[in-house]
């Protein structure tokens, strides 16, 4: 540990010098109002250095029962990390004049409240991880930029982000109220008997951008009959639609709000921040959204509960036909652990909805037919649909209209199929090619929803994936996967472990700042498409 007249001084003697001269600063120093950890210092001026900024909690004064709990550490994070980046935005979002350097850079936070690695809070400190361009002039060292890029525009970042006194308390305990609040929810979900909650008067139409609700959306309603209160934490209790475990379908005209119901359910799996509209829209953890994806690979998924009288039950293939996919997609989830399931008509085949007109004989056994047999066994499944025999065969059908549930008075109609649970399959990753150019091993996200892994881009549409840093996160579990792929492991302990991996800081290997936590299941969702990846299954 350094001073910080010891960081004034390196600074001054390398000034005019070569750029790698900034090398010298790589240590840990502690200046009059933070302390400096210089983790990587960049090769070249087109480079970024990596840094963290570390305030005592002592000196920070955030209240303990801002942090005392994991929920509310977070949340605090999460709000941290988002004032952290406009404070970026405002104080070093360009160069320092006459340099080429001086620019901060965190990852932007999107609506959902997430554990991210660009900001730890524990009961000793607070710490922001981030890259900062260190200032050139003619690619030489600049002293007097670098000491204006640290203690001034990084200073002033801290100032407004790391410390309590900076953030008005009651935006920072709505904040963590509001986290706090849905993940209560989401926790006495199963003792209720139910899959999703959704508030009356959330608004769930989305903006294009995704980064706020619609203007002037009709605010989400039901039957005062079909509405469940909840007790929270904190303000008064939560109105709103339950949707109890088993087979719903979601029916009524088009554009009347079911596929934008769906949606929310899905983006239910995550808290979100106040003014997002979709607050108190909470959903089980697991929920798993699936859809068409015809030509998806797939390796040892065992499909048994969806073509019973078949030989062979495994599907093996490069290229899975449309209805088959979604099978196997079902099938992946379940492996993983997803107790709900999420289906829209809109992206699905019919064959997997309901059976055909004059195919009694198809070997294929449509939702529709399983989806009772499906909830009873604790694996439950929304789904979007007009179809009649869906509706017959469900446990409850919702008419929707406008963002407003009603119930529908439907005659039943009872199924003999039994469901019953896929094999459990160990991946092994000898037959993943990793390499791309000169790299031995290159897996990078590509945008939310795609993973390159070598030279192959592997699409994920049904993801519960919903920021970038997600992806980032998958992306680096795939390269710590691989290790972990060798036929000994499940899939799902597999992607477990991974995902705990690059959680973890660890500076000396790049740090977590560019990633935000998944859920396993999502990483495998990635691995299961990869057309090489190999599967086995124990008997």
């Amino acid at each position: 540990m350094a001073s910080e007249e010891i960081l004034h001084k390196t600074l001054r003697n390398a000034d005019g010098k070569p750029f790698a001269k900034y090398k010298g600063i790589t240590n840990f120093f502690t200046t009059e109002d933070f302390e400096l950890l210089v983790d990587e210092v960049q090769n070249d001026r087109a480079g970024h250095s990596r840094m963290r900024v570390r305030v005592s909690m002592g000196r920070a004064g955030f209240p303990e029962d801002t942090w005392s709990t994991t929920t509310r550490r977070v949340a605090l994070a999460d709000l941290i990390a988002r004032r952290f980046w406009e404070s970026a935005r405002t104080y070093a979002r360009s160069p320092i004049p006459k340099t080429d350097g001086g620019v901060v850079y965190i990852p932007r936070p999107g609506q959902e409240i997430l554990e991210r690695g660009s900001v730890t809070v524990t009961e000793h400190y607070v710490e922001a991880s981030f890259t900062a361009d260190l200032p050139s002039s003619g690619g030489k060292v600049n002293a007097l930029a670098a000491e204006e890029l640290i203690f001034g525009r990084i200073g002033r970042i801290v100032a407004e982000s790391l410390m309590y006194r900076a953030y008005k308390p009651a935006k920072l305990y709505n904040h963590i109220h509001t986290a706090e609040n849905a993940e209560f929810i989401r926790s006495i979900l199963p003792e209720m008997g139910l899959v999703a909650f959704i508030a009356t008067g959330a608004i769930l139409p989305r903006r294009e951008d995704d980064l706020a609700p619609l203007v002037d959306a009709v605010p989400f309603d039901c039957d005062d009959s079909m509405k469940v209160s909840v007790a929270v934490p904190h303000g008064e209790p939560i109105t709103g639609l339950g949707i109890r475990k088993g087979f719903t379908v979601l029916a009524g005209c088009s554009r009347a709000g079911k596929s934008v119901l769906l949606d929310a359910i899905l983006a239910g799996i995550y808290n979100h921040i106040p003014g997002d509209g979709r607050e108190h829209v909470v959903t089980v953890a697991d929920a798993a959204y699936i859809m068409s994806e015809a030509g998806r690979p797939a390796d040892s998924v065992d499909v048994s509960a969806f073509l019973p009288g078949e030989e062979n039950t495994k599907v093996e293939s490069l290229s899975v036909p449309s209805p088959v996919s979604e099978a196997v997609a079902i099938s992946e989830a379940v492996e993983m652990g997803s107790s709900l399931i999420l289906l829209d008509e809109e992206y699905s085949n019919p064959c997997i909805i309901r059976r055909g007109y004059l195919a009694e004989e198809d070997d294929l056994i449509p939702l529709s037919e399983l989806g009772r047999s499906m909830g009873e066994a604790g694996v439950s499944i929304i789904m979007v649909s007009g179809d009649r025999s869906a509706a017959e065969m469900a446990d409850c059908v919702f008419k929707v209209g406008g963002y407003h549930v009603a119930t529908a008075s439907v005659d039943r109609r009872d199924s003999d199929r039994r469901y019953v649970f896929p094999n459990v399959r160990y991946p092994v990753s000898k037959n993943i090619v990793y390499e791309k150019g000169r790299k031995e091993v290159s897996v990078t996200a590509q945008g939310v929803r795609t993973v390159e892994i070598g030279e192959y881009k592997v699409n994920v549409p049904v993801s519960g994936l919903f920021d970038t840093a997600q992806t980032r996160a998958v992306a680096d579990a795939v390269v710590v996967a691989r290790e972990l792929m060798d036929g000994s492991r499940s899939m799902e302990e597999v992607c477990r472990i991974a995902v705990d991996a690059v959680m973890t800081c660890d500076p000396e290997n790049g740090g977590s700042m560019h990633r935000a936590r998944p859920r396993p299941m999502d990483l495998a969702a990635v691995l299961n498409r990869h057309p090489q990846m190999l599967c086995i299954q124990k008997r």
